[in-house]
């Protein structure tokens, strides 16, 4: 008897160390939710790499450059609503229905309350919206993923929507090749004109001239179009100069922005009334290029707004392709 207990018990401890040699068991995996299975997207943008790990569900745009980027890549459906519609002169025809249907919150600049209380998770904006009152951090510090419009350049624009392409699973090459392959028959058409001076004018303020600086992306429109941005050695994509300096810039062309509350009509009204500024050549002869203010921000109009200027500028080299 002895002889069999001891046995048995030989037996147990055999199972035992066994069974301390396999591993824990697991815990049964929880069931897979919906949309569990996308896949994180790293971007770079306002300074600093930004991940979003989940498909974000609600988005505002701060912009109308904003909306119809939204719209040009097919995601109209997952705006919730729109801000800083004040200065639009209204969308691109093609895009008017999906940009009309997105709820406009806020005509003017959002505070960070009107923000939250739309309840969204990702806001596309422009940079314009960020000063004292409002930081991309406290937007992030809510739970927000902010992407900034904020490109400089072509290049900087076309990295913005492949990266806007792959946060939301849509492809942005056939919106960039349609854009570039404009652009690039823009290039061909110039072929090696004499680059123009061009200035630019958004709004006059007291006895200066609010103008681009070589940070801004119109500065890189204009290079596109064949000139060059007579001020493009600001260091801020925007900034006040004297009438004087822009007398002394003698400009071949400006660009004066039309936008509610600052129209290209009253603008060029006051250019010619102005003792300083009426002496410019450009303003005497009228080689005056009008501008929306949508069109010279970074966005879906970049082709459009290189075609109008180049056309404007140099009408002879487009005459054929005009159909005149």
């Amino acid at each position: 008897m002895k002889r069999l207990i001891s046995f048995v018990l030989c037996i147990c401890m055999i199972f035992a160390l066994c069974a301390c040699g396999e591993p824990e068991p697991q815990p049964t995996p929880e069931p897979t939710e919906a949309g569990s299975d996308y896949t994180p997207v790293t971007f770079t943008n306002h300074g600093k790499s930004v991940t979003v790990s989940e498909m974000p569900e609600k988005v505002v745009t701060a912009g109308p450059n904003c909306t119809e980027v939204f719209c040009a890549l097919g995601l109209a459906e997952r705006v919730v609503g729109k801000f800083m519609e004040n200065h639009s002169q209204g969308a691109l025809p093609e895009l008017k229905d999906a940009v009309d249907g997105i709820p406009t919150l806020f005509e003017g600049y959002p505070t960070l309350k009107d923000i939250t209380d739309s309840g969204c998770d990702f806001i596309y904006a422009s940079s314009w919206i960020f000063d004292s009152d409002l930081s991309v951090s406290e937007l992030e510090s809510a739970g927000i993923t902010v992407f900034v419009s904020e490109a400089a350049t072509l290049d900087d624009l076309w990295g913005e929507l492949r990266d806007l392409g792959r946060i939301f699973g849509v492809d942005a090459e056939e919106l960039i090749k349609s854009e570039t392959e404009r652009i690039d028959a823009v290039t061909e058409a110039l072929g090696d004109a004499e680059p123009k001076k061009v200035l630019v004018l958004d709004s006059l303020i007291g006895e200066q001239v609010y103008t681009a600086g070589g940070g801004n992306i119109e500065t890189a429109y204009i290079e596109s179009a064949g000139g060059v941005n007579v001020f493009a050695e600001l260091s801020k994509p925007w900034d006040a100069v004297s009438r004087e300096d822009v007398l002394a810039s003698n400009p071949d062309y400006i660009i004066i922005h039309d936008y509610k509350g600052s129209s290209f009509d009253d603008k060029l009204a006051a250019l010619k009334a102005d003792p300083i500024l009426s002496n410019l050549d450009c303003i005497r002869n009228g080689r005056v290029i009008e501008l929306s203010l949508e069109n010279v921000m970074p966005g879906a109009r970049s082709a459009l707004t290189i075609e109008t200027m180049a056309h404007a500028m140099f009408p002879e080299l487009f005459e054929t392709a005009d159909g005149q």
